[in-house]
Formats: C-alpha cells, sequence, structure tokens
C-alpha cells in the first residue's frame, strides 16, 4: 500500500501528523430513484444536528 503523505496528490493545510488520516470503502447500490435521495438528504439533516448538539456540548 502507498503512503498517502509522500503522494503529491495529498493537500495538507497543515504538517501532517501520524494517524490523521483514514480512508474507509463506500458502497452504495443507487441514488437514482427519488426514495433513495429522500433518504440520504434525512440522514444528512440527522447528522448536521448531531454535529451542533455536540458542539453545544463541548461548550
Amino acid at each position: 500500500m502507498p503512503e498517502v503523505v509522500r503522494e503529491p496528490r495529498m493537500h495538507f493545510y497543515k504538517v501532517p501528523k501520524l494517524g490523521s488520516y483514514m480512508a474507509i470503502k463506500l458502497e452504495y447500490e443507487s441514488c437514482l430513484f427519488e426514495e433513495a435521495l429522500s433518504v440520504a438528504v434525512m440522514d444528512y439533516l440527522d447528522v448536521k444536528q448531531r454535529e451542533k448538539e455536540q458542539e453545544e456540548e463541548k461548550r
């Protein structure tokens, strides 16, 4: 497996740190149907709400 830190296509906003990058395999069947798009939008809104709640808890 090639080393990500030395990959010329990678852009670092700051100095890269060990263990700060993660890649996951993402699989999905299709988003060609209106129902799949609706589920994706609802999931996105749920994630954003949870992020907002986490930020409030941090404060």
